[in-house]
C-alpha cells in the first residue's frame, strides 16, 4: 500500500445525547469541540437497538447551528429506512444548514433482520445500497429526475433547494463486494466499529487491487474506521469495560476485544497508527467512556500522541 497523510480525527458525537441530555449542555459541548484540534464530529444511525442513540439528521442539524469550523459525518445512515427522495431532500437542508462542505454522509444497509418490516424482504443489501447511492446522488445533481430502479421508481421528480455541492457519499461495508461498491459508487469507504482491526486489515490490503480493476486512483478515495476507544491503563478494567460495552450495545461482548483500541495513551496511539498504515485517512473515534474526564484524557493525552507518532510508512 502507498504512503498516507496523516489522518483527519473525527469524535463520535456522544449517545447520552440522545438520552435526555440539556440542549444548552449539548450545545456547550459541541462549541468546545468546535474550538477542539478534531477535524470532525460524526454520528451513527441505528434504526432500532438496546441503547439510545441519535436521530442522525436532527441531531447534526443541532450540530451544525452551534459549530463553524468541523465536518458533520454520519456513519453510516442507514439507507433501508428511508425513501431516497426523503433522504436527498433531507441531507441537502442539512448540508446548507452547515454552510456547505462540511457534510459527510457514510451509507450502510442496517440490519438485514429489519428488511421484512422495511418492505425490503425480497432484495439483498447490495442492491438497495446500488439503487440508493444512484438515486440519491441524481437527486442532488439534476433539476428533475426519472428513476427506474426496481425497489424506490419515480417519475419527474427533483427536489428544492439541491445542496450547495454534492455532500461525499462514502459506502459502509465490511466485504470485498462493499469495496468494489465503495471504488465504484462511492467517494469513501466506512469499516465499522466492530470489525476486529485484523479483518480491517486484510480488506485494506485487497484497496489497491480493486482500485485497479475499477481504474481508479487511490488517492480519490477517502478510507475510514470507526473505532471504539478506551483510554485506560489498567488493562483488567479496560477489558471489564469493553465486554459491558459490548453486551449493551450489541448484546454480546463477541469482538469487543478484537476491534476497540485500548490502552494507555501512548498504547492507544500506536494501536491507531498501525490503523493509518493500513491506509486510514479518516479516524472515527467513538469513546465508549463519555465522561469529562475520558475525554480531556482523549484531546489532551492520546491525540499528541497521535500526532507526535512516526509519518505513516506504505
Amino acid at each position: 500500500m502507498s504512503a498516507v497523510a496523516r489522518p483527519r480525527i473525527g469524535l463520535n458525537l456522544p449517545l447520552r445525547f440522545a438520552a435526555g441530555t440539556a440542549p444548552k449542555e449539548i450545545a456547550a459541548w459541541l462549541r468546545e469541540a468546535d474550538a477542539s484540534p478534531v477535524d470532525a464530529l460524526w454520528t451513527l444511525d441505528q434504526l432500532a437497538g438496546r441503547l439510545p442513540t441519535p436521530e442522525p439528521v436532527g441531531m447534526l442539524g443541532f450540530a451544525a447551528a452551534h459549530t463553524s469550523r468541523v465536518r458533520l459525518g454520519i456513519a453510516v445512515l442507514v439507507a433501508t429506512g428511508r425513501n431516497p427522495i426523503t433522504a436527498a431532500k433531507e441531507l441537502a437542508g442539512l448540508d446548507r444548514l452547515g454552510g456547505g462542505g462540511r457534510l459527510v454522509v457514510g451509507v450502510g444497509s442496517g440490519d438485514r433482520r429489519l428488511f421484512p418490516s422495511l418492505r425490503l424482504g425480497d432484495w439483498g443489501p447490495g442492491a438497495v445500497l446500488d439503487e440508493f447511492l444512484t438515486a440519491v446522488r441524481r437527486l442532488w445533481t439534476e433539476d428533475e429526475v426519472d428513476h427506474d430502479g426496481p425497489i424506490w421508481p419515480f417519475t419527474g421528480v427533483g427536489i428544492s433547494p439541491r445542496p450547495i455541492a454534492p455532500p461525499p457519499l462514502w459506502v459502509g461495508g465490511g466485504s470485498v463486494p462493499a469495496l468494489r461498491r465503495a471504488v465504484r459508487l462511492g467517494s469513501g469507504w466506512v469499516a465499522a466499529g466492530r470489525q476486529p482491526t485484523a479483518r480491517f486489515a486484510e480488506l485494506a490490503a485487497r484497496l489497491d487491487e480493486v482500485l485497479a480493476q475499477e481504474g481508479r486512483a487511490r488517492d480519490t478515495l477517502a478510507v475510514a474506521k470507526r473505532v471504539y476507544l478506551l483510554v485506560e491503563s489498567r488493562r483488567s478494567r479496560a477489558e471489564q469495560a469493553v465486554d459491558a460495552w459490548f453486551s449493551a450495545f450489541y448484546g454480546s461482548p463477541e469482538y469487543g476485544r478484537e476491534a476497540t483500541v485500548y490502552g494507555d495513551a501512548e498504547s492507544c496511539a500506536e494501536q491507531l497508527a498501525e490503523l493509518v498504515r493500513h491506509g486510514v485517512t479518516d479516524l472515527i473515534l467513538h469513546p465508549l467512556d463519555e465522561s469529562d474526564r475520558h475525554g480531556a484524557a482523549v484531546l489532551g493525552e492520546l491525540l499528541p500522541a497521535l500526532a507526535a507518532a512516526p509519518d505513516p510508512v506504505g
